[in-house]
């Protein structure tokens, strides 16, 4: 049998969580593998959200190159903000390469694939996707996922009760294993790539939570354990193993959000403002109340009550709680100098060359308003404890290469620690404590690399842009000339890297050019999905 590489992704894996349980002796899989192996931190993109580190790690570039920077975009004709379209990446990916050399990959639940690409193995398409869609390929894979109850989201949230949402998010990656061990034992592929979303849903919602009595954070780390136990031991030994994640957790203080700030600050302005007489701030305050109980509510509840709440209340909602399906009506672009929408710190400086209602000038003028912005944003504060809300600030091309900057925020910032949760959106205050959320993420993902090509006891140094050439390296397949990653020989014995050099080629223009819009129930299905697990 051939050489093959196995991949497990294990979305927002942190080391600040695992060492520890590392160091009790609670995550002997994990261990044995990077006992065996190299490991290392995998820094993630700007900002370290999924949508943009996982399209990094599959294509080698940065998200100026690809073009996908969060879960949504915006229509600069229309200001309308929606689910990114991931079929509007135009770069090739591991597996478009792979294909182009003859190669096999079978790929399960990987983030922002949708429609799944014809591999000449197989391809399941995850987050982003519409479960009711056709998310797999070939066509008969779909069927028989769908005949053994396959899904690709938990069918309700946080708010079901802690026991009953960690239960449903383990029963779903228990799923999404057997599955991946069934295809694996029975189709035949050269790169083996899944990953599971679960560690990030437990983090965002049960950071202190328990379950059974344990930290329920670290129970799901366990369990996750034994997964990647079980996946390892299908590898035999001429395979290598890679285990990463996208980005790293840490436990969050309080939610920011940045409209708030902005249209205080004077750069953007509502079309409309609630009165804030005696009367409606007491109204205010109720529908603040009805919101957040609302929240807790069953789905067909929820639904019942968008339909019969009248409208004069759904939109006074909208107005306080302004997510960004509604962002195009709620800002008066015409009075509007900067803006934000989507999360983690980006600001979008509202330009006369971009947008159509645009009121900053291309030049010095977008120059001295940026500017501004971010020397604002250095002054910002903690209005409980005087200390700076933000640390690194970073103008786009400061982040950024590639011919997709136009999509690309002016501004990007990272809180300070990492201990803010930022949206770019309204709220009914610009700072408050965790509501939903209780954690988010930072920087630092997890890297570990173990097999016959892989040393023993290398300390790695990575970023998401490195792994595709470095999974083309061990397979002796060739770059792209303008990738941003490197390959990691450092993790390599120097026997091979004597025998092999790195090939670069040109940028092949004929694959990785799909181009697909969602039918208006595929949208629904993915905008719904991602509103249930909070991304919307």
């Amino acid at each position: 049998m051939g050489k093959k590489v196995i991949v497990i992704g294990l979305d927002a894996a942190t080391w600040r969580i695992m060492m520890p349980l590392i160091e009790q002796r609670k995550l002997p899989n994990l261990q044995m593998l990077m006992n065996e192996g190299a490991r290392g931190i995998l820094r993630s993109t700007m900002p370290p959200m999924t949508p943009p580190a996982w399209t990094s790690i599959a294509t080698g570039v940065n998200p100026g190159k690809h073009g996908i920077y969060d879960f949504v975009s915006q229509d600069q004709e229309t200001y309308r903000i929606a689910p990114v379209n991931p079929s509007t990446m135009k770069r090739p990916t591991i597996w478009d390469l792979f294909n182009a050399h003859d190669k096999k990959v079978g790929v399960v639940n990987f983030p922002l694939t949708f429609p799944p690409p014809k591999v000449k193995s197989f391809f399941i398409s995850g987050l982003g996707s519409p479960e009711d869609g056709m998310f797999a390929y070939p066509p008969e894979l779909y069927m028989y996922l769908k005949s053994k109850g396959y899904r690709i989201y938990p069918r309700f949230g946080p708010q079901s009760g802690t026991e009953r949402y960690f239960e449903e998010v383990k029963e779903l990656t228990e799923i999404q294993c057997e599955t991946a061990i069934e295809l694996m034992r029975q189709w035949d592929w050269d790169l083996f790539w899944i990953v599971f979303q679960g560690l990030d849903w437990i983090q965002h919602y049960l950071w202190n939570a328990t379950v059974s009595g344990e930290n329920a954070v670290e129970a799901f780390y366990c369990y996750m354990d034994s997964v990647v136990g079980r996946l390892s031991q299908e590898a035999q030994d001429n395979w290598n193993i890679v285990i990463l994640s996208d980005h790293g957790f840490r436990g969050i203080k309080a939610e920011i959000h940045l409209n708030n700030i902005l249209e205080e600050w004077g750069y953007l302005k509502r079309t409309e403002k609630l009165p804030k007489g005696i009367v409606n701030k007491l109204r205010d305050f109720a529908l603040e109340v009805g919101w957040k109980l609302g929240k807790t509510f069953p789905s067909s509840l929820k639904q019942w009550t968008k339909q019969h709440l009248p409208e004069t209340i759904r939109s006074d909602l909208r107005k306080i709680h302004g997510k960004h399906s509604q962002l195009h009506t709620m800002i008066d672009w015409g009075q509007t100098t900067a803006f934000s929408y989507g999360y983690m710190g980006r600001i979008y400086i509202h330009e006369q060359d971009r947008y159509p209602q645009g009121r900053v000038a291309a030049g010095s003028e977008y120059e001295s308003l940026r500017e501004e912005i971010i020397a604002r944003l250095r002054t910002l504060k903690d209005p409980e404890t005087k200390r700076p809300i933000v640390s690194e600030i970073f103008r786009k091309e400061e982040v950024y290469t590639g011919n997709r900057l136009k999509d690309a925020p002016d501004i990007l910032f990272n809180p300070l620690d990492f201990h803010y949760m930022i949206y770019g959106d309204f709220g009914y205050a610009w700072f408050h404590r965790p509501e939903g959320r209780v954690a988010d993420h930072d920087m630092e993902g997890i890297l570990i690399m173990k097999g016959k090509e892989i040393q023993q006891g290398v300390e790695l140094s990575a970023d998401a842009v490195d792994i595709t050439p470095t999974l083309l390296y061990l397979y002796d397949l060739p770059l792209l000339s303008d990738m941003d990653g490197r390959v990691l020989q450092e993790a390599m014995p120097e026997e091979l890297l004597g025998e092999r050099q790195v090939q670069i080629i040109e940028v092949p223009e004929q694959i990785g050019t799909l181009r697909y819009a969602y039918s208006e129930a595929e949208r629904r299905d993915v905008e719904r999905r991602l509103h249930d697990l909070g991304y919307l």
